[in-house]
């Protein structure tokens, strides 16, 4: 799929394609974001996807959401926020994040056909060694909640402890994957959150979500412009990936960005091609899992001896222990496949462009 999704965005930039390929083009595109879309909730249910978290003050952040639920929401429907001033700050992956609250929005706007009221509530909680906790697990300290609050139908009590089972859905065939509220609690259990829901027909629902609190910013997220075009000055880009479909689709991609490609087919092979380049490389791409030597042996090995070079890593595979601890400690960037041409394009641009 990362490889239709590129050759795909590249195909809608060529002018000469007739306006019929370019509608079935289209639907290529569409299908396949739809496919992703469904293996990411997958992922996100069973706490595998890539996270990229980092200091999010949810106040802005939900503020803005405003405008992209206005979207999804009839003008039936009234959305509000209620909190009160101060600093909302967790650690959490924003477009991670904007998938739970668009979800739980989606919800929402289906158990209200008739119009009603979306309320998304922003709150802190401290907990306290003595005190009764809305979950066991609950750990002593500050948490951020946020409820959200519909005025709709309601979900009747015997589907209550089923809501978060994956492809569980009330709606009738062909109108739900029952996999919307399954990623948001994979979603938020990655965010070493907790969820909770109480309900009565005829009365809406209210989801709560406690998030761990953090005291102040650790760090700047880097913000690009996804307008800019990059242009790679002949840089030298070593993609490395044992996919043949994939790697050459890399390297369309890539050169016609401007970049000079090399490639390699697992880590030893672009280990050798490293040694014998006499003019630098500036970035490698690589897979995760290939034969012989994978991604992250082969960035060890980077480290040793060429630690100026940058490493992006695209997979496809799920993350776990050392893998998901490199990319929490911000050691590398991950793109995960399938991406599409202006996903790939921003990062490799933030990483060249990083001192």
């Amino acid at each position: 799929m990362a490889a239709i999704l590129v050759y795909t965005d590249l195909l809608a930039d060529d002018q000469q394609l007739p306006l019929v390929s370019r509608d079935r083009l289209l639907v290529i595109q569409q299908q396949v974001e739809r496919a992703a879309s469904l293996i990411r909730q997958i992922l996100d249910f069973s706490r595998r996807s890539i996270m990229e978290q980092s200091t999010l003050d949810l106040l802005p952040f939900i503020k803005e959401l405003d405008k992209i639920l206005g979207r999804v929401l009839p003008e039936t429907i009234q959305l509000e926020l209620t909190y009160q001033p101060g600093n909302y700050l967790v650690n959490a992956d924003p477009t991670r994040l904007q998938q739970v609250f668009m979800n739980l929005a989606v919800n929402a706007r289906d158990a209200m056909p008739e119009g009603g009221r979306l309320i998304y509530g922003l709150g802190t909680l401290r907990i306290n060694p003595q005190d009764t906790r809305p979950f066991p697990e609950l750990s002593d300290g500050a948490w951020i909640t946020i409820a959200i609050r519909d005025t709709g139908t309601g979900i009747p009590a015997e589907h209550l402890p089923h809501v978060f089972e994956p492809f569980f859905t009330t709606k009738p065939i062909g109108e739900g994957t029952g996999l919307g509220l399954a990623q948001v609690y994979g979603i938020v259990k990655q965010h070493d959150g907790f969820i909770d829901v109480k309900s009565q027909v005829g009365r809406g629902t209210t989801f709560t979500i406690y998030l761990p609190a953090i005291a102040q910013p650790e760090h700047e997220k880097l913000q690009l412009s996804s307008k800019e075009k990059f242009d790679g000055n002949g840089n030298n880009v070593l993609v490395v990936e044992d996919d043949r479909v994939t790697l050459e689709a890399l390297r369309t991609l890539l050169e016609s960005q401007n970049f000079h490609v090399l490639t390699a087919q697992h880590g030893i092979e672009a280990l050798d091609i490293l040694e014998e380049q006499e003019t630098p490389i500036s970035l490698v791409i690589s897979d995760l899992v290939m034969p012989r030597m994978g991604g992250v042996a082969l960035y060890r090995s980077l480290q040793k001896k060429w630690p100026d070079v940058k490493v992006l890593f695209v997979t496809g595979h799920p993350l776990q222990g050392e893998n998901q601890a490199l990319l929490e400690r911000g050691e590398v960037m991950w793109l995960q496949k399938p991406f599409s041409v202006n996903e790939f394009s921003q990062m490799v641009r933030s990483l060249l462009v990083r001192p």
